[in-house]
């Protein structure tokens, strides 16, 4: 069995059922409000076990400690602290929590003392709490007698709370590392174009027939790309210096490649830092000005590239002909997609792209904040 397909086929018919469509703010409303009610109901089947009248008091002192504990935990502390690691506010809000409570009975409990009749059940209760004074509630006895209380309120809602958030956060999870293997796979994929290594080996091939002396140099670039693709670029970072390399190995093939049918000018500074780069995050967009300049359209093609280092900060710039006939959406593709994923997640925050799609030229010009 295919666990691949059928987990796929799986969340397709999850989707279907248009779950995440269906629950909208009514419905999440009304949901909210049918929670509170069967909490009430079961707050009162307790307490009017002891008192009919003065139990809903209690119920309405507990929905009032218990529903703003729950929307100000479940808004505010969980998904920005508890699932963050920081668990000294999240500690400090369940402290706060208590003795908000905990206040709450203390001087509830003094009505209580003052309007239930001597013969009320419910006045044992009030009795212990009052007695204790308000200071009580630091102490061990009633810490103890308290916070069983305490959870038996809160447990059931930040229970289901929790739950939901844990599931959200591990869905989310989920979907990154589905993103990001997808991406790496699409990366892996893209190292070097296979239609580009057919062309340079049957160039290399004709190149040994007719013993041309450019066959030595273009083995040895050949043999740079594939060296850095199959090894060094499984680094997460590299040198830039190494990567300009590698795009100097490439341009070089193409060069020979395309002779002088095709005019190439390099701008390539040497950077004089060791500044380092994620591996092949702009290669993609040379590759792209050849597969839609000159690959597209031999005919007056040209192709400029320019790559400059300013302290940390790499300006990239690649332009290349194109036809008239090419329609927009030809370029870019799912590559330039991935690359601008890529950028992302690499460098959030430190990246400009910017793609311009002319009549007669292709443009993309990338400025990246390096380490």
């Amino acid at each position: 069995m295919n666990i691949r397909h059928t987990a796929k086929g799986n969340f397709k018919r999850v989707q279907e059922l248009g779950l995440d469509i269906k629950y909208t703010t009514t419905i999440r409303i009304a949901l909210h409000l049918i929670l509170w009610i069967l909490l009430g109901y079961m707050y009162y089947r307790s307490y009017s076990k002891f008192d009919k009248t003065m139990g809903w008091l209690l119920v309405g002192k507990d929905l009032v400690a218990v529903t703003s504990i729950f929307y100000i935990g479940s808004y505010f502390i969980l998904d920005r602290y508890l699932f963050k690691g920081k668990f000294f506010i999240t500690i400090l809000f369940m402290v706060l929590s208590y003795l908000w409570w905990a206040a709450l009975t203390y001087f509830v409990c003094l009505y209580l003392k003052a309007n239930l009749a001597a013969d009320s059940k419910l006045l044992l209760y009030a009795n212990v709490v009052v007695k204790s004074e308000f200071t009580g509630i630091f102490s061990i006895k009633m810490f103890l007698f308290y916070f069983l209380d305490f959870l038996y309120l809160l447990f059931p809602p930040l229970s289901i709370k929790l739950m939901k958030s844990t599931v959200a956060q591990s869905n989310k999870r989920i979907a990154l590392e589905r993103d990001n293997l997808n991406l790496e796979i699409n990366f892996l994929k893209a190292q070097i174009n296979p239609h580009f290594l057919f062309n340079t080996l049957n160039n290399i091939y004709r190149m040994v027939n007719k013993q041309d002396e450019q066959t030595g140099p273009m083995v040895l670039h050949l043999a740079g790309l594939m060296r850095y693709t199959l090894y060094e670029s499984n680094d997460p970072e590299v040198l830039l210096s190494r990567e300009i390399e590698f795009i100097r190995d490439y341009l070089e093939l193409e060069s020979i490649r395309y002779g002088d049918e095709v005019q190439i000018d390099l701008d390539i500074d040497k950077p004089e830092n060791p500044l380092f780069i994620v591996p092949l995050i702009i290669f993609p967009f040379i590759e792209n000005a050849f597969k839609h300049g000159p690959d597209a359209s031999i005919e007056s093609a040209w192709i400029k590239i320019k790559i400059k280092v300013l302290g940390n900060q790499l300006f990239f710039e690649v332009a290349n002909s194109c036809t008239h006939s090419l329609p927009k959406t030809k370029f870019g593709g799912l590559g330039i997609a991935n690359i601008q994923k890529r950028l992302l997640i690499h460098y959030p925050n430190a990246h400009e792209l910017i793609i311009n799609n002319e009549p007669n030229q292709y443009t993309v010009t990338l400025k990246l904040q390096l380490k």
